[in-house]
C-alpha cells in the first residue's frame, strides 16, 4: 500500500502489523458512574463478545505476531461470564495481558490474576473517601476495592511475584478534584505503583457541571492538586502521568503510538476507543459530533486486511499530519470541528479534536 505525502512517496512495510489489540469483552457494567460517556452512546447496546469471535480474534493475533492483549472498553471486562477462561487462553498464546477494571471483583480474581501471570491491572479510583466514591461510581463500593487491592498485593507476596504491576486511574472532575493530593498514600497503602491522572471528558447527555476542562478556576485548582502532588512524588517512588491543563502543540496518539486496533464486543473493529461510538462531545465549549469509524468485522475479515486499512490514518498521526483544533482561533466557528468527519488538511476521520491525542485524558493502553 503507497501514499503520497508532499514530495515523498511512502509504502507501507510488508511486515507492519498491529502489536496490541484492545478487546471489548462487553458493553455491561455492574457500576453507573457520573462521568461514564457509555450514557453518550447513540443506540447504545449491551453486548457480550461470544466464545467463537474471541478464539478467532486471539488465534488470528498470535498468528500475525500481536504483543500484547489489553481488556477495556465501553463496559467493565470482568462481568464478562468467561472472563478468566478468556485470559488464561491468552496467557496459553503468549500474549502479554493488561486488564483495566473498576477493582469489583479484584478480591475473587486476584489469586486467577497471579497465577495466570497477567502483567499489568489498570484499577479506576475517583476517590479515598467511602461517600464520595459512592457518589461518583455508583453502585460501588472502596472498600471492596480497597480489600481487592490488598488481597493481590498479599497474594503477590506470598509467591515472591513482581506481576500482575497495579496502577491506578483517576478521572478529574469538579466533584473530586480534592482528591488528586490524596492517590499517593492511598496508592503506598494498598500496592499501587503507578497512577494515571485523566480529565473527564464532558458529553451531551451528561452532567456539564462535572466539566473540570473548560472551566478556568477548576483548571487552576488542578495545577494547584498536581503541585502538592509533584513534591511528593519522589519521597513516594510512584510513577505519575498528569494531564495537560492546557491545549498545546504536543501530540501523541495512544494507540498509533502502541500500533494498536479496537475491537468492539460485537467485532466491528474501529482505530481507537474515542471513535468506536457515535456520540457528542463539549471540549472547552465547542459541541462535536463524533461518528464511529468503522474499519471491518473481525469475525469476517483478516485483522492483517484491517490493519492496512487504518493505514491511511496511522501515517497522518505518525507524520504529525494532524491539526489542532484547540490551537485554532477558529474552532468556535469552523465546521470542520464541529464533527470528526474531516479537517482541514482534508484527512478523514479528522483527529485534530482528540482529548486523547492532545495528552488532555489518558487511554488505559
Amino acid at each position: 500500500m503507497e501514499y503520497r505525502y508532499t514530495n515523498w512517496v511512502v509504502r507501507l512495510r510488508e511486515d507492519s502489523r498491529p502489536r496490541t489489540l484492545v478487546l471489548e469483552l462487553t458493553t455491561a457494567c455492574n457500576y453507573s458512574c457520573i462521568h461514564c460517556f457509555r450514557f453518550a452512546a447513540r443506540d447504545f447496546k449491551v453486548t457480550f463478545m461470544d466464545e467463537e469471535l474471541y478464539y478467532k480474534i486471539v488465534k488470528e493475533a498470535r498468528d500475525i505476531g500481536v504483543r500484547r492483549i489489553v481488556y477495556t472498553g465501553w463496559g467493565e471486562p470482568t462481568v464478562h461470564p468467561r472472563f478468566m477462561e478468556f485470559l488464561e487462553v491468552a496467557k496459553k498464546l503468549g500474549f502479554e495481558v493488561v486488564v483495566n477494571t473498576n477493582g469489583s471483583r479484584l478480591e475473587e480474581l486476584a489469586v486467577g490474576f497471579v497465577k495466570l501471570g497477567v502483567d499489568e491491572v489498570y484499577v479506576s479510583i475517583d476517590a479515598f473517601d467511602i461517600k464520595l466514591y459512592s457518589s461518583i461510581r455508583r453502585f460501588g463500593d472502596l472498600s471492596t476495592v480497597t480489600r481487592g487491592l490488598l488481597t493481590l498485593r498479599k497474594v503477590k507476596t506470598e509467591i515472591s511475584s513482581l506481576k500482575p504491576t497495579v496502577k491506578a486511574i483517576l478521572t478529574v472532575t469538579k466533584v473530586n478534584i480534592g482528591e488528586v493530593s490524596r492517590v499517593l498514600d492511598y496508592a503506598v497503602n494498598t500496592g499501587i505503583s503507578e497512577i494515571v491522572i485523566s480529565s473527564y471528558i464532558p458529553y451531551i447527555g451528561g452532567d456539564l457541571r462535572l466539566d473540570c476542562l473548560g472551566d478556568e478556576d477548576c483548571r487552576m485548582k488542578l495545577r494547584e492538586e498536581l503541585s502538592k502532588l509533584s513534591l511528593r512524588i519522589l519521597e513516594y517512588g510512584i510513577k505519575v502521568t498528569k494531564p495537560l491543563l492546557e491545549p498545546t502543540w504536543t501530540r501523541s496518539c495512544p494507540f498509533a503510538s502502541n500500533k494498536a486496533l479496537y475491537i468492539r464486543a460485537d467485532g466491528l473493529v474501529t482505530p481507537c476507543l474515542y471513535y468506536s461510538r457515535s456520540w457528542v462531545t463539549v471540549i472547552r465549549g465547542v459541541k462535536r459530533d463524533i461518528g464511529e469509524v468503522v474499519l471491518g468485522d473481525a469475525r469476517r475479515d483478516s485483522l492483517l486486511d484491517i490493519w492496512r486499512r487504518y493505514s491511511k490514518i496511522l501515517l497522518n498521526l505518525d507524520f504529525n499530519n494532524v491539526p489542532s483544533c484547540f490551537n485554532c482561533e477558529l474552532q468556535n466557528y469552523c465546521y470542520n470541528t464541529m464533527s470528526n468527519e474531516y479537517d482541514c488538511l482534508g484527512n478523514t476521520p479528522s483527529c485534530s479534536h482528540c482529548p486523547y491525542l492532545h495528552l488532555l485524558s489518558y487511554c488505559p493502553i
